[in-house]
Order: structure tokens, then C-alpha cells, then sequence
């Protein structure tokens, strides 16, 4: 980003910041923050200014008007003394923080082969997957989980109550691994099924066995059946592909998979929660496709790092994200379903703007596509203009 560029892009992010109603986050006073400025270094190097507090809501306005940051962070943690050294500090406790962004999702050879558009739908579904796990396993009520977009290829989830203040790094670590099944032992969830012999004088058949209707027990139930009702409607090479896709399967185990899929009678069992005795010799596989079809997806341990993390610093709700210009969302569970990231987070005019593109890209914000072909000079709307910018995509004309 050449000096000229770096000049307009800071004044357009100080008319936003000037205009703008950001509102700080709970005890604000006691946490620390960070500030990338687009100083002498932006954007070759990212230098962050640190240790800063901010003691009234005034100062945190007046920050972020008069710098008007690249980007904004705060600590999840609360401090004694939040502009001492870490070792100084004087933690008090830590929100728990859950960042999803694509990066976690989808292997780094497997990135390329995605739009940006589908990994936004790709994290959108997975932040679901969590925000179900946080409400029906762990009890957190609506009103205690806020989300915000990250301003680039995810979301983020914020848990604020006193219950979670004092949680260490081992408990929080517990909690990733139990939303992305690491660990899991799907057996613990089995009971011997005795439906049948309730009401006879038959001894129970060692072999049937039914899954628990909670936690784990109902997330692979619940999973098993929605994969196999989708297989039952493919055609059958393309459900096999899906199998083999999901469950890394030989297709010998995935054709007896397909079977049971378009099989009423044990489809009709497989819905009363029971798992057919015949069906003993590819349970590992059909429990461990259905573990992966509901689990949290991650690469490597979806967020882990950030949630662990009792001193970790989190972006600002509302504040602009500066590798794309899009503004991080503040979101209730309730806005979170119609938000659209392209859209909503799209904050600039639609004033035109010439640019000179330093690569080939594209992207689509507000439902009209934007493409770019390198050192032809485009004019844009300034807000399709200046994502490209902030891309590192092109210079402005």
C-alpha cells in the first residue's frame, strides 16, 4: 500500500469512526487494548500498539476518532493494572471467547478450491453448529452469547457472565474438545436396547444396543439420521462419493452404509434411537461419519488457541476490519441467521473511485459482482474500490 493509498483509506476509516456509535465492552476501564495505526509501517509490517487503557467511555470515543485504527483490539481479559507488563497485570478473569474463522475450517491445500462467498457460508454454518452446542449442552441462555463477524472470514462468539470469569485454560480447552469431538468415545453413549423385551419375558440381546437421548448420544443420533435420509435421496454412485468423502471409507463399508440408508425397516429402528444388531460390524464407521458430520468442523483444533487463551486479545464489535475495509457486526443469536457479511458490513459510499489494479481479483458486496484485471484502471463504487485497496489488490489511480 503506497503512501498515497495508505492517506486516503485512513481518512475514509476516520469519517467512519467520526460517525460512527461503537460501544465499548463491559469493563471496558480494566482491559487492555491494541491499535494497529496506518503509521509509517502499515501495511508491510503490522506493528501494534499495546498495553493502552482507556479510562471512560469519552477516551475510548475520542481514541478511536482521532487515530482512527487499522485495526482494534481488547483483551478478553479483565486487569487490576491492564497497562502494566503481563506479568503485572493483575488478572481478575476472562470472558469466553470462541473465534471462528475459515483459516480453521479448510486445510490449507484445500482453500484454493473455495470462493470467498462459500467459506463465509461454510463458517456461517459452523458458528450454528457451536451456538447449539453452547445452548443445549452447556445451558448458556440466548440472552448471555453475543457474536460479532470478524470483519474477514468468520465470527466470533462472546460469553460475558461471572460463571465463566474464572475459567483456567484447561477447563476452556475442555470445551473446544468437546465441541469438536477430540477425544470422544462414542461408546460411553451406548445402553443395551431392551424396547423390545419391556413388556415380554425375553433376556435382552446382547448385541442390540440404543444411544442415549443426551449430549453426545443425541448429536450422533440426530447426525446419523439427517446423513442418512440425505444419502437415501442422492443417487447411489453420488451417495457413495459422499460417504467416502465424509467418512474416509472403503467403498465395501460404504455400499452396506448406502443399504441401510434406503432400508425402511432399519431406517424406521435407526429413528427409535437403535442401533440393529447387524449393523455391528461397520458401527465404528457409521458413528464416526456421523461424529463428523455434526461436530464442530476445525483443521486443527477449530479456535482453540483464542479460547484457551485466559490474555488473549479479541477484535472490537463495530470497529472496521483493515485487510478489507468490512465492519465487524455486532450480532445477537437472533440477527446472526439473516445477517449477510457482503451486504451488512459494507460500509462506504457508492461514490466512484478510480483504482489500479496490482492483480487479477474479485468479489461480490451488496449482490453485484466486482472484478478487477491487473493494471487496467477501474472505476468502482468507493465501497467495492476501497475493499480492493485494503486487499493489498490495487493502488489508488
Amino acid at each position: 500500500m503506497n503512501e498515497k493509498t495508505k492517506g486516503f483509506v485512513a481518512r475514509r476509516f476516520k469519517a467512519y469512526y467520526t460517525a460512527a456509535k461503537i460501544h465499548p465492552p463491559r469493563e471496558f476501564w480494566q482491559r487492555e487494548w491494541g491499535f494497529v495505526l496506518f503509521d509509517q509501517h502499515y501495511a508491510d509490517r503490522m506493528v501494534m500498539r499495546r498495553h493502552i487503557a482507556l479510562a471512560t467511555e469519552t477516551d475510548f470515543q475520542n481514541y478511536l476518532r482521532e487515530y482512527a485504527p487499522a485495526h482494534v483490539y481488547y483483551s478478553t481479559a479483565i486487569y487490576d493494572d491492564p497497562t502494566a507488563d503481563m506479568a503485572k497485570k493483575g488478572w481478575l478473569g476472562a470472558d469466553l471467547i470462541f473465534d471462528l474463522d475459515a483459516d480453521h475450517m479448510v486445510s490449507e491445500a484445500e482453500l484454493s478450491r473455495y470462493s470467498y462467498e462459500e467459506l463465509l457460508a461454510l463458517v456461517k454454518a459452523e458458528t450454528r453448529k457451536l451456538l447449539d452446542f453452547l445452548i443445549h449442552d452447556f445451558g448458556f441462555a440466548d440472552t448471555a452469547i453475543k457474536l460479532a463477524f470478524s470483519g474477514s472470514r468468520g465470527y466470533h462468539i462472546h460469553i460475558t457472565t461471572e460463571s465463566v470469569r474464572g475459567l483456567g485454560s484447561r477447563e476452556r480447552r475442555e470445551i473446544v474438545d468437546y465441541v469438536t469431538a477430540t477425544g470422544l468415545d462414542i461408546k460411553s453413549f451406548l445402553v443395551s436396547d431392551t424396547t423390545e423385551q419391556e413388556h415380554t419375558d425375553e433376556q435382552p440381546r446382547k448385541a442390540d444396543k440404543k444411544l442415549i437421548p443426551e449430549g453426545w448420544g443425541r448429536r450422533v443420533h440426530d447426525g446419523l439420521l439427517d446423513f442418512l435420509h440425505e444419502l437415501a435421496a442422492m443417487k447411489d454412485e453420488q451417495a457413495l462419493q459422499q460417504i467416502r468423502a465424509v467418512g474416509g471409507l472403503e467403498r465395501k463399508k460404504a455400499q452396506t452404509i448406502l443399504r441401510i440408508a434406503k432400508d425402511e425397516t432399519v431406517m424406521h429402528r435407526i429413528e427409535n434411537g437403535q442401533i440393529p444388531q447387524f449393523a455391528k460390524p461397520i458401527w465404528t464407521a457409521l458413528t464416526e461419519t456421523a461424529t463428523k458430520f455434526v461436530r464442530v468442523r476445525s483443521a486443527d483444533h477449530v479456535d482453540e488457541p483464542v479460547t484457551a487463551d485466559i490474555k488473549r486479545l479479541i477484535r472490537l464489535p463495530g470497529s472496521l476490519h483493515g485487510k478489507s475495509s468490512l465492519r465487524a457486526n455486532p450480532l445477537t443469536i437472533k440477527t446472526f441467521e439473516d445477517f449477510d457479511p457482503l451486504t451488512d458490513a459494507v460500509v462506504f459510499t457508492s461514490k466512484p473511485l478510480e483504482i489500479c489494479p496490482l492483480r487479477d481479483s474479485a468479489i461480490t458486496l451488496r449482490g453485484e459482482r466486482y472484478t478487477i484485471a491487473k493494471d487496467e484502471i477501474e472505476s468502482l463504487p468507493e465501497f467495492a474500490a476501497i475493499y480492493f485497496l485494503c486487499r493489498g489488490a490495487a493502488e489508488l489511480a
